[in-house]
């Protein structure tokens, strides 16, 4: 009897641990595409009013990566290409809010 006791606290245990650490990695998940979206959509509307260009997003979305870590990137660490990466993401966004309707 006491064996099936300890079996089912940790079946318990276990299993209350397992979902809080499942949805620990889906909530980072979540809050990092979100980020990324964001950051992408923010860099899109400036490039279509204009603000800035193509070559600019980099800077700017390091800047904000600067901020949000409130470090200074080493080189190695700065975001490259993120132009044709953006405009990837927001195609992504509109086909799946097209799908959705």
């Amino acid at each position: 009897m006491r064996g099936v006791l300890i079996f089912l606290a940790g079946l318990i245990i276990g299993g209350g641990l397992s979902f809080i650490v499942a949805t620990g990695i889906g909530a980072g998940v979540g809050v990092a595409t979100g980020l990324m979206a964001g950051a992408c959509m923010t860099a899109e509307s400036a490039k279509e009013l204009g603000l800035i260009t193509p070559e600019q997003v980099d800077q700017v979305l390091n800047a904000a990566v600067e901020q949000i870590t409130a470090n200074q990137l080493a080189e190695a660490d700065k975001i490259s290409g993120s132009d044709a990466g953006c405009q990837k993401v927001i195609s992504d966004l509109k086909a799946a809010a097209a799908k959705n309707r």
